[in-house]
Protein backbone atom coordinates (compact mmCIF):
# COMPACT_ATOMS: atom_id res chain seq x y z
CA UNK A 1 0.00 0.00 0.00
CA UNK A 2 3.09 2.08 0.49
CA UNK A 3 4.33 1.54 -2.72
CA UNK A 4 1.51 2.55 -4.16
CA UNK A 5 1.33 6.28 -2.47
CA UNK A 6 4.79 6.82 -2.84
CA UNK A 7 4.28 5.88 -6.67
CA UNK A 8 1.00 8.23 -7.16
CA UNK A 9 2.62 11.13 -4.97
CA UNK A 10 5.65 10.67 -7.05
CA UNK A 11 3.58 11.00 -10.40
CA UNK A 12 1.67 13.79 -8.82
CA UNK A 13 4.49 15.77 -7.76
CA UNK A 14 6.46 15.78 -11.49
CA UNK A 15 3.13 16.28 -12.99
CA UNK A 16 2.91 19.62 -10.92
CA UNK A 17 6.73 20.29 -11.60
CA UNK A 18 6.22 20.00 -15.85
CA UNK A 19 3.41 22.82 -15.03
CA UNK A 20 5.70 25.11 -12.67
CA UNK A 21 7.71 25.43 -15.39
CA UNK A 22 4.82 25.95 -17.91
CA UNK A 23 3.31 28.44 -15.59
CA UNK A 24 6.81 30.25 -15.11
CA UNK A 25 7.39 30.65 -18.91
CA UNK A 26 3.62 32.22 -19.22
CA UNK A 27 4.42 34.30 -16.06
CA UNK A 28 0.83 33.08 -14.76
CA UNK A 29 1.97 34.22 -11.22
CA UNK A 30 -1.27 33.41 -9.07
CA UNK A 31 -1.62 29.46 -10.72
CA UNK A 32 2.28 29.40 -9.88
CA UNK A 33 1.86 29.76 -6.23
CA UNK A 34 -1.24 27.88 -5.69
CA UNK A 35 0.96 24.92 -8.16
CA UNK A 36 3.81 25.46 -5.96
CA UNK A 37 1.44 24.75 -2.49
CA UNK A 38 0.77 21.96 -4.25
CA UNK A 39 4.52 20.66 -5.09
CA UNK A 40 5.03 21.21 -1.61
CA UNK A 41 2.12 19.19 0.08
CA UNK A 42 2.43 15.99 -2.43
CA UNK A 43 6.50 16.23 -1.57
CA UNK A 44 6.28 16.58 1.68
CA UNK A 45 3.59 13.44 1.62
CA UNK A 46 6.20 11.12 -0.65
CA UNK A 47 9.20 12.09 1.46
CA UNK A 48 7.54 11.14 4.60
CA UNK A 49 6.75 7.55 3.37
CA UNK A 50 10.14 6.93 1.30
CA UNK A 51 12.44 7.94 4.30
CA UNK A 52 10.09 6.02 6.33
CA UNK A 53 10.08 2.93 4.89
CA UNK A 54 14.23 3.52 4.00
CA UNK A 55 14.90 3.70 7.43
CA UNK A 56 13.25 -0.19 8.09
CA UNK A 57 15.28 -1.45 4.86
CA UNK A 58 12.84 -1.13 2.78
CA UNK A 59 14.66 -0.56 -0.66
CA UNK A 60 12.19 -1.05 -2.94
CA UNK A 61 10.61 1.88 -2.13
CA UNK A 62 13.39 3.95 -4.56
CA UNK A 63 12.54 1.82 -7.52
CA UNK A 64 8.90 2.85 -7.04
CA UNK A 65 9.72 6.63 -5.58
CA UNK A 66 11.99 6.84 -8.91
CA UNK A 67 9.50 4.92 -11.34
CA UNK A 68 6.84 7.23 -10.17
CA UNK A 69 8.69 10.66 -10.85
CA UNK A 70 9.70 9.11 -14.27
CA UNK A 71 5.68 8.36 -15.45
CA UNK A 72 5.00 11.72 -13.47
CA UNK A 73 7.56 13.81 -16.16
CA UNK A 74 6.38 11.70 -19.20
CA UNK A 75 2.86 12.28 -18.89
CA UNK A 76 3.40 16.29 -17.68
CA UNK A 77 5.15 16.86 -21.37
CA UNK A 78 3.48 14.16 -23.73
CA UNK A 79 -0.50 13.44 -22.18
CA UNK A 80 -1.29 17.11 -20.49
CA UNK A 81 -1.66 19.54 -23.47
CA UNK A 82 -1.53 22.96 -23.09
CA UNK A 83 -4.93 24.39 -24.61
CA UNK A 84 -4.80 27.69 -23.95
CA UNK A 85 -1.64 27.56 -26.59
CA UNK A 86 -4.18 25.48 -29.09
CA UNK A 87 -7.12 28.11 -28.43
CA UNK A 88 -5.30 30.94 -29.90
CA UNK A 89 -3.60 29.12 -32.20
CA UNK A 90 -7.06 29.02 -33.70
CA UNK A 91 -7.83 32.46 -33.10
CA UNK A 92 -4.36 33.85 -34.87
CA UNK A 93 -4.84 31.17 -37.64
CA UNK A 94 -8.47 32.63 -38.35
CA UNK A 95 -6.95 36.27 -38.22
CA UNK A 96 -4.46 35.25 -40.77
CA UNK A 97 -6.98 34.36 -43.30
CA UNK A 98 -8.85 37.52 -43.18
Amino acid sequence: MIYLIVFILQVLFNIGKVFEIKLTYESKTNALLLNSIFINVVSLGSVYFSIDNLIKGDFWIIFFYVTGSVLGKWVGMTKIKNYRAKVLSMFNNGNKNN
